[in-house]
């Protein structure tokens, strides 16, 4: 009796799928990382144009410039929503890869350790026979000294 060869070939798949999921997982991460980058300079940049835009009402401007200046704003802060927006789907995305590795993991564990209790039941019975067959063979040679 040989282990079964099913097993071998399903565990290899399962780490196959694992070390995919993983790859998935940390593209989903450095995604992930992407975006709160990207939020931090969008914070950092509309600071500082709002920093300006209150300096520039200090100094006596022409209402096109003061329009101008607000429209800006306006479409900095609509930036960084859409960067939130995508934020959140980044880090919704790099939930579901990181529950796609768990089971991954899972799959694989549980795929060698099958592949181990079929093992385990080759050599047990492989030990078995052996000792039927020094059984038998200690019969017969107690037979023939009798």
């Amino acid at each position: 009796m040989k282990p079964r060869s099913c097993w071998s070939v399903l565990a290899k798949k399962a780490r196959d799928e694992e070390e995919n999921a993983q790859t998935a997982a940390a593209k989903a991460r450095n995604k992930v990382l992407e975006q709160q980058q990207s939020r931090k300079r969008m914070d950092a940049l509309l600071q500082d144009y709002k920093q300006r835009a209150l300096e520039s009402q200090a100094r006596l401007q022409s209402m096109s410039q003061t329009t101008n200046i607000r429209q800006f704003l306006l479409q900095l802060q609509s930036l960084v929503n859409r960067i939130d927006e995508d934020l959140r789907i980044a880090l919704r995305d790099f939930d579901q890869s990181k529950m796609v590795l768990l089971q991954a993991t899972h799959q694989r564990m549980k795929m060698e350790t099958m592949q181990e209790k079929d093992l385990q039941a080759v050599q047990t019975w492989e030990r078995k026979r052996d000792q039927k067959e020094m059984d038998t063979l200690g019969l017969t040679l107690y037979n023939l000294k009798a």
